[in-house]
């Protein structure tokens, strides 16, 4: 609460200013000057939203890298081209990878060859192997002599089983060269521009992570899709639902509103450095065709999201809301093992200072939904905040002929 108010009270601190500007203006006596400021409790609606920065992305966003190292023999797009599926975007040295699978088709001959002469061995032993039981049969061959051909069509068998196992691993590495030789040359995964080209022509491209030199050459945006990509305090993203109303304004183009809508909200965030408590959401843009195409990733942007919108509603003056810390014997009853606090406003009644403790809702800058506590009509200590927070209640108090409210009519009135 204490964090939320502090937030609230920098949006309304203009307004406060205001205020203490049009007490001088129409304030009139010293008396006015020590006598507190007050305002009486309406109805209205209250918008609370949440605002953040940070930058314009493509809703998909391609990072294309190589799986195979090699040197970069040519790079058939520029930066900014249009490009399709299919499209040829780099090709990559491909020598190498053309002698290893040369070497992988070799050594697949030569064991396929091993294999077939050791199937013929094989299928010879186990042919005549009836013929010897048949003989040890009749007596014509002796145990020793038997067991010896068993042993050398058994080993056959297994000098056979292991070729064709050796059959498999080289098809299979010839496999693996061919497709290496094949991503030698990169081709567009997606229909898009290329939004950023890291490489040049004699550069190594190598495999690996994204974040490694020469992992990442270059990057595809689909541009039908745009998104606003901030970051949001870990103190507000609780209040951030996905389809929530958003508008965006992007620094680049001055002046122009693009409504969106949330459609992700990160459940993490990413623990480094200032960013170790902001949580990123993201924002899917509409609007006309030829505003969208203004956009470029990387612009920087500000989101306002529409959190909750109440019509109708009791409202309260932010700077009335004061709060107040229980005490340990209520504490106790709450089953709390440490006194909580609680939200209390300073009501006018009968010359004097009344606490009266409320429950509030959603927030603007300006005003809190009442829930509980007051009603319409009811006069609010708004100020000095420094006195108000310091007044017992009971106390004796003077209140300043004009409202708030009144004040900021006249004011309006004056212009």
């Amino acid at each position: 609460m204490a964090a939320r108010k502090t937030k609230l009270f920098i949006g309304g601190a203009a307004a406060l200013v205001v205020l203490l500007i049009l007490g001088i203006a129409f304030g009139g006596s010293k008396d006015e000057d020590s006598a507190y400021s007050w305002d009486a409790l309406t109805k209205g609606d209250i918008r609370e939203t949440i605002s953040a920065s940070g930058e314009v992305r493509a809703k998909t966003q391609i990072n294309i890298g190589t799986s195979v190292a090699g040197e970069i023999k040519a790079i058939h797009v520029k930066d900014g081209q249009d490009v399709k599926v299919g499209d040829l975007l780099v090709t990559i040295d491909q020598e190498r990878l053309r002698q290893a699978m040369a070497q992988a088709q070799g050594a697949l001959d030569a064991v396929r060859q091993d294999a077939s002469r050791l199937e013929a061995t094989m299928r010879r032993s186990v042919d005549s192997f009836p013929r010897y039981e048949s003989l040890r049969q009749q007596g014509l061959m002796s145990d020793e002599d038997f067991r010896q051909q068993k042993l050398l069509k058994e080993s056959a068998v297994l000098s056979y089983s292991a070729a064709r196992a050796n059959v498999a691993q080289s098809e299979a590495n010839l496999r693996a060269m061919r497709d290496g030789l094949s991503k030698a040359t990169l081709r567009a995964p997606i229909t898009g521009r290329v939004t950023s080209l890291k490489a040049e022509k004699g550069e190594t491209a190598i495999p690996g992570m994204s974040n490694l030199p020469g992992a990442t050459l270059m990057i595809i945006s689909d541009m039908s899709e745009m998104q606003a990509e901030i970051k949001v305090n870990e103190s507000e993203v609780v209040r951030t639902k996905v389809g929530q109303t958003a508008q965006v304004m992007v620094e680049s183009l001055p002046g122009k509103v693009f409504q969106g809508s949330v459609i992700e909200v990160a459940t993490g965030t990413e623990k480094t450095g200032t960013d170790a408590n902001l949580y990123k959401v993201k924002v899917l843009l509409s609007g006309q065709r030829t505003d969208l195409d203004n956009l470029r990733p990387g612009m920087s942007a500000r989101a306002v999201i529409l959190t909750h919108e109440a019509k109708g509603v009791l409202r309260v003056p932010l700077q009335a809301v004061l709060e107040r810390e229980g005490s340990l014997e209520e504490a106790q009853k709450q089953g709390l093992l440490a006194p909580a606090t609680r939200n209390i406003v300073m009501l006018f009644k009968g010359g004097k200072a009344e606490e009266r403790t409320v429950q509030v809702g959603i927030a603007n800058t300006q005003f809190f939904e009442v829930k509980e506590g007051l009603s319409e009509g009811d006069k609010v200590l708004t100020g000095p905040i420094r006195k108000l927070k310091d007044l017992k209640d009971r106390a004796p108090v003077t209140l300043r002929k004009r409202s708030d409210s009144d004040l900021v009519k006249a004011k309006d009135t004056k212009k």
